[in-house]
């Protein structure tokens, strides 16, 4: 993950590096470098044409949030990468 130096906008990279039995994001990963007193906007931005995300892209979370319970960026065999903006509102 890399954060802006103002904490308005991060990008998370999230890669699936194993498959056996079934592996996946199946837990949360605290982010860092975030304002725990802003909002922030979570948008996936490599989808392949014509698909959804399985994230909830409407959905708004606190920064303290995010750096303390986390955010699962759904990584598993049909989606072996994300690449995730997230950027304060």
């Amino acid at each position: 993950m890399f954060a802006a130096k103002n904490k308005s906008k991060a990008i998370l990279f999230s890669y699936l590096v194993g498959n056996r039995n079934g592996d996946g994001s199946d837990t949360p990963i605290r982010l860092e470098g975030l304002d725990a007193s802003k909002k922030y906007r979570v948008k996936e931005l490599n989808l392949h044409p014509e698909t959804k995300s399985a994230l909830k892209e409407e959905q708004i979370y606190s920064g303290e949030y995010l750096m303390t319970a986390g955010f699962n960026p759904v990584v598993n065999a049909r989606r072996t990468s994300v690449v995730v903006e997230i950027e304060a509102m």
